[in-house]
């Protein structure tokens, strides 16, 4: 492993002119020693949904240098590749087939900090091998944090904040049947499912009937049964919300987790997107996906929170209209504060006291950025649905949220680490968005 520079400013003292010039003498060896050991970076070149342009002239800003050399290189083996499997950029960097895997000639690579594409590790893996200084990656096993353990662990690590557990959906196994409680509503999730594949709702015992036909008849495209109980979650679901133009809505909150110098920190952005269903909000029985289903591809234009969360846009089925008194885009987001704090309590407590313990053998520095799906109640609760660890930054407006995620980023991680040496976590905390546990 890299040892870890630390960069030292020179005092300005009078002196004699002979010790000046030796002075003088010291601090150009010292600067020389200092360029020679500039870091450099990677950035994985593909679509994520950010202008990563806006992310390198932060690094230049700070001293460090784009490996250009290995980048061209493997640019241009994307291309290649692409192109003899006919494939568009956008598919390439959609696909996962590992004959994609691109290999890279020994000592081509000379950077130490590494942007991974988050969304395909095939796409990273050539970089892994690499000893580094820092990356947007964390050594950290997701089912921790997936819709089947969050719960469990939200419960496990803040036993002593028992007000937390409200801002959290209870949930339990398919396989625990036994728990279902009619008349009632639930949501079905499978674990590894995304974008809304494999839901359905139960509102009695002849649902839950056709659920269980319905899961136990999903093949995959090899011919082999897709679910298994123990691989969907069960959650009751929540009616009283708060509702963006009369649709159902969640907010996808950006949390980070870092670990700078051998502490962890967390964050959260008090910014995010609304994300929400195609059709009217009802409660209308059988449930449909056009009016309970939020995602991206049912959402109409780009909706910020909490700027466009206003008087104008919000209602419920119980409250046509809210007064100033009543609505504060502040009580939502003090709320969705403290869903950090419980899960922030999680990655403390994963870490058994040595936060290094979370990133890789070969990785000094590293951070990591999940992406929180919450939906508001109609007293303005908000209660956590989700943690994405590979949350997509797609939006109308690019240029945007990448302004707002790299300046994020470069204030709370690359300013801390890279002008303050041994002093990145304590300058890191000063941010608005860190949290504190």
């Amino acid at each position: 492993m890299k040892t870890r520079i630390n960069i030292k400013s020179f005092r300005n003292t009078k002196s004699p002119q002979s010790k000046k010039t030796r002075i003088q003498k010291k601090s150009r060896k010292q600067v020389k020693a200092q360029k020679q050991k500039k870091h450099s970076f990677y950035i994985v070149r593909c679509n994520n949904g950010l202008d990563t342009t806006i992310l390198s002239g932060y690094l230049e800003l700070l001293g460090l240098v784009p490996d250009y050399k290995a980048m061209n290189y493997v640019e241009q083996q994307y291309k290649l590749i692409a192109a003899k499997n006919k494939l568009s950029k956008k598919q390439f960097c959609d696909s996962y087939d590992k004959h994609l895997l691109v290999k890279v000639p020994p000592g081509l690579v000379t950077a130490d900090v590494f942007f991974y594409h988050i969304n395909s590790t095939l796409l990273d893996k050539p970089f892994y091998k690499y000893d580094t200084f820092l990356s947007n990656v964390i050594n950290i096993d997701y089912s921790n944090l997936d819709k089947g353990h969050l719960f469990l662990n939200i419960v496990k690590y803040n036993s002593r904040s028992k007000s937390t557990l409200k801002y959290f959906i209870d949930t339990f196994t398919f396989s625990r049947k036994e728990q279902f409680e009619f008349p009632g509503n639930y949501i079905l999730r499978p674990i590894s499912g995304f974008g809304g594949s494999g839901i359905l709702y139960v509102h009695n015992s002849k649902d839950l009937d056709k659920a269980i036909a319905y899961y136990a008849a999903q093949k995959d495209s090899k011919g082999k049964f897709k679910y298994n109980t123990r691989d969907i979650i069960v959650s009751k679901i929540i009616t009283d919300l708060l509702l963006f133009k009369g649709r159902k809505f969640h907010l996808r909150m950006y949390y980070m987790v870092a670990i700078l110098e051998g502490e962890v920190s967390c964050f959260l952005l008090d910014f995010g997107k609304i994300i929400t269903a195609k059709e009217p909000y009802n409660l209308d029985i059988p449930f449909r996906k056009e009016v309970h289903d939020t995602h991206l591809g049912s959402t109409d234009d780009d909706y910020f929170f909490p700027s466009d969360l206003t008087l104008k846009n919000i209602s419920s089925l119980r409250k046509d209209n809210y007064s100033e008194n009543e609505f504060d885009t502040n009580t939502i987001l003090k709320g969705i504060r403290e869903i950090g704090k419980g899960i922030s309590n999680i990655f403390v407590g994963l870490s058994k006291g040595n936060p290094n313990s979370l990133l890789y053998e070969n990785q000094q520095n590293g951070y990591h950025i999940y992406g929180l799906d919450i939906l508001v109640r109609d007293n303005l609760e908000p209660v956590l649905v989700e943690c994405n660890n590979q949350p997509g930054f797609t939006s109308i407006d690019n240029k945007n949220l990448s302004d707002i995620l790299y300046r994020w980023i470069n204030e709370t991680v690359l300013e801390p680490l890279f002008k303050y040496p041994g002093k990145a976590t304590s300058n890191a905390r000063k941010h608005k968005t860190y949290i504190l546990i």
